[in-house]
């Protein structure tokens, strides 16, 4: 059972879950401290609580808690024992006296369940998650484990770490033979069981295995026709030997066939953007880090941090959840998630982006 914490304004995250009851994918399972009785609420009567309550303080626009809570993939688990593990968590988080939503969603591939309450207590004081909180909701949740008899998440080893990559491809290495059989290992991993929506997000979670897609430079003939070709990374990260067509590998991995992909990929964002910013904003809790320090603490999540330069020449930050098998760039992510507002959520160091980009390479090689 996984907990995700996110910071949301109130009633987004209400009409977020409401939109996925329009489109059939979700349903309310439970709602609690209103004036009326689960079954006679309306959205209406939901979001004016809601309001109510969080226009005792209006100095936030980030007035609402959205909390999911994560199942494993063969657990099946009925409508009533989810209402009673929402019930019990937000007892044990301390928001039994708030307004709550529960909602379970049919809109991935495991069980899981969103939940909506306000950042506002009724004496007007504001909610705050930290890091201790944090830590209180993850042993919540081991507990709720043994009293439901629940999977217990996936704790990965240091010499398991190789296991958050489907297939257990391995970092290609130039020079060494075999060298189309090791990049056809590499996307066979990533293309299949790999979240993304952009070239630039598949080529950060390629990077991990010193690949990269290359669709050639604009007005290029190779850009202007729409082909893909695959190098392999040098120790700097810099594309080395003969590229391989795209078209020459069995998945066929064209650019118009990963343009599908990426259209096909958005359906599943929202729970993937919620594991990936929660634990970004766990990584930043408590000691401020600095930007090394960011980077270590989103490492033993399974989360690798690629910074890199886009079409224009600008430094920018993309993440690879091995763990959650997707990739975000910082920009799609939410504002406070790209490069530049980072780097000024972290402690201040003297390395410029470029330094930072070198050092990264250096780690990759090693």
């Amino acid at each position: 059972m996984q907990p995700h914490i996110l910071k949301k304004n109130a009633i987004t995250a209400l009409q977020y879950n409401e939109y996925k009851i329009t489109e059939g994918k979700a349903e309310m399972i439970k709602a609690a401290n209103f004036l009326k009785d689960q079954n006679q609420l309306s959205r209406r009567d939901i979001t004016e609580r809601f309001r109510q309550r969080t226009s005792l303080d209006e100095r936030y626009y980030e007035n609402g808690f959205h909390i999911s809570l994560n199942f494993g993939k063969r657990e099946l688990l009925s409508n009533e024992t989810m209402a009673q593990l929402a019930d019990r968590y937000m007892v044990g988080m301390g928001f039994e006296n708030e307004p709550y939503v529960a909602y379970r969603h049919y809109d991935a591939g495991h069980t899981h369940l969103h939940i909506v309450t306000v950042a506002v207590r009724a004496d007007g004081n504001p909610i705050h998650i930290q890091r201790p909180q944090l830590y209180q909701s993850h042993r919540l949740c081991r507990t709720l484990e043994r009293e439901y008899s629940l999977e217990r998440p996936f704790a990965a080893k240091q010499e398991q770490k190789e296991e958050f990559s489907a297939d257990r491809a391995q970092r290609v290495i130039y020079g060494e033979p075999g060298l189309k059989r090791a990049i056809s290992d590499v996307l066979n991993t990533v293309v299949v069981h790999y979240s993304y929506t952009s070239l630039d997000e598949f080529n950060a979670i390629l990077k991990q295995y010193n690949v990269a897609a290359n669709p050639g430079k604009e007005g290029s003939r190779l850009h202007e026709g729409g082909g893909l070709l695959y190098h392999a990374l040098d120790e700097n990260g810099k594309m080395i030997g003969k590229p391989l067509k795209a078209s020459g590998f069995l998945l066929k991995p064209t650019l118009k066939n990963l343009e599908e992909k990426f259209a096909l990929n958005q359906a599943f964002r929202e729970a993937q953007r919620e594991r990936l910013s929660t634990a970004i904003e766990w990584a930043l809790a408590g000691r401020t880090p600095d930007w090394e320090g960011l980077e270590k603490n989103l490492e033993r999540e399974g989360i690798a941090v690629v910074i890199d330069k886009n079409k224009a020449g600008d430094a920018c930050v993309s993440f690879v959840d091995h763990s959650g098998k997707s990739a975000f760039e910082g920009k799609n992510l939410g504002e406070a998630y790209r490069l530049e507002a980072l780097r000024n959520r972290c402690r201040p160091t003297e390395d410029p982006v470029d330094e930072l980009v070198q050092k990264q390479q250096l780690r990759m090689s090693l």
